[in-house]
This record gives C-alpha cells, sequence and structure tokens, in this order.
C-alpha cells in the first residue's frame, strides 16, 4: 500500500512539474546567459529553428511598431510561450476589455494568428512601415 502510495505521489509531482514547465523556455535561462550578448537575442536562434514563426513576426505590424518578442513573451526570468493576456493590454487595454465582455476567457489569438496580428478598420492597411503609424515624428 505505502509503494503505490509513493508512486502516486512522485508521479502527481512530476505531472505537476511538467505542466508548470510547459509554458518556460525549452532551454533554461543559465546556459543562454552563458552566451555571447549577441547570440542571446531571440531573433539569432528562431531564425534558424522556427523561421517560419519568425517571418511571420518579421513581416507583422507589430515588427513594424518595434514590438519584440519579450514585450509579449517575457525575458528569460519570466519567459511564457503563449503570453498572458495581460501582456496583450499593455498597448491594446480597451480592445482586450471590450472582447472580454463580450466573450469571457477568449484570447486574442482565437481569432488573429498568432505573430501576425493583422488591424482592424479603414485606413490602416496603407501602414508599410514606422513612419506611417506617426508621420508627423518623422
Amino acid at each position: 500500500m505505502k509503494v503505490k502510495t509513493l508512486s502516486l505521489l512522485a508521479g502527481m509531482l512530476l505531472a505537476g512539474s511538467s505542466v508548470a514547465m510547459a509554458d518556460q523556455h525549452p532551454l533554461p535561462p543559465d546556459t543562454i546567459a552563458k552566451l555571447p550578448p549577441q547570440q542571446q537575442q531571440c531573433r539569432v536562434c528562431h531564425q534558424q529553428t522556427t523561421p517560419k514563426v519568425y517571418k511571420e513576426w518579421a513581416r507583422s505590424k507589430h515588427a513594424v511598431a518595434n514590438v519584440r518578442c519579450f514585450q509579449c513573451h517575457g525575458t528569460l526570468d519570466d519567459f511564457h510561450k503563449t503570453p498572458p493576456i495581460e501582456k496583450c493590454m499593455a498597448c491594446h487595454y480597451h480592445e482586450v476589455e471590450t472582447m472580454q465582455k463580450k466573450a469571457p476567457g477568449m484570447k486574442c489569438w482565437t481569432c488573429h494568428t498568432p505573430h501576425v496580428f493583422q488591424f482592424h478598420g479603414d485606413g490602416v492597411k496603407n501602414i508599410k512601415s514606422a513612419k506611417d503609424f506617426n508621420p508627423a515624428q518623422y
């Protein structure tokens, strides 16, 4: 009986730890910290390991707006493979608030392709560079 209980507890602990680790970066932060600084940038690795995802982001409105990986996914110390909705709220508070009122628990990527994210509304389809966001600044 004790052996079964211990086995069950060990299994639960392992299952719990794998769930907690499921949203972490696959490489431990200390491994990445040992790389030269220029190789610690997300794009350096992801251009090669996940080129499709990197290209989707690089061609997105977020990339044009200078939204970088860490702003959604966090740093290595607080990394999230799937960003919490609160990260979206930093820039899109009104949109997330409206979405949550209409469909509680819904996420932006339910409708929008992650890393691509297209704008809604008229006039924004012509944005091609950062200058198009606020031409008065340039």
